[in-house]
């Protein structure tokens, strides 16, 4: 009679993959955010810190873009527009006379808090005393676009970019002049050549928060 064979044992051997078998490696890390995205971000939150008149922060957030991402040249062309602005708005409070300073802020306020025809009347009352003044000119195209008078509205923007050119920039990106920009006349608005230089400068573009 012929030996049993020994019983085989209950527990199984490792499985290996057969060679050139695919096998699942883990997924690497998670990767951060591009420069791109990362420049952009810093921009629009110095554009927005600009829009609310903290010209502090702005012009911090500013420079970071134009000092840590060199290879974005056209966004750092772009910050330095708006970093000029900070600083020439930041000089002519010492500079402008504290007075209209104080009632383009009061117009300013009543537009941002939806009282636009306050604002307006405002803002009308010191253009017959500062005419050359682009920030005032800037706010009257703001008003007269909230109140549905286009033709008005870009009048007073071509002013406002002829006083000063930056003006077309802040024009392009600001939120209460969305209907403007949609209508005939914009893009030939933007394209007002500079105005001939005066003793009467203007105080500088609109910077005023437009919070709804």
């Amino acid at each position: 009679m012929a030996a049993r064979k020994p019983a085989r044992s209950a527990s199984k051997a490792p499985q290996v993959a057969p060679p050139g078998r695919h096998t699942v490696k883990p997924a690497p890390p998670p990767v951060g955010p591009s420069p791109r995205a990362l420049a952009v971000g810093a921009f629009e939150r110095g554009f927005q810190a600009l829009q609310q008149r903290q010209f502090d922060r702005a012009a911090r957030l500013l420079k970071h873009v134009i000092d840590g991402y060199p290879d974005e040249k056209e966004l750092q062309e772009r910050a330095r527009v708006y970093l000029n602005v900070c600083e020439r708005q930041g000089n002519s409070k010492v500079q402008a006379p504290k007075s209209l300073e104080e009632r383009i802020n009061t117009a300013t306020v009543a537009i941002n808090d939806g009282a636009f025809k306050e604002g307006l009347g405002l803002l009308r009352e010191l253009e017959s005393d500062h005419r050359d003044n682009d920030h005032i000119q800037y706010m009257l195209a703001v008003a007269y676009t909230v109140l549905g008078d286009p033709g008005q509205a870009l009048g007073h923007l071509r002013q406002a970019i002829a006083l000063n050119q930056e003006n077309r920039y802040l024009a392009t990106q600001d939120a209460d002049l969305e209907l403007l920009r949609q209508g005939p006349g914009f893009v030939a608005a933007l394209d007002t050549p500079p105005a001939p230089k005066t003793s009467a400068a203007g105080s500088g573009a609109r910077l005023a928060s437009k919070k709804r």
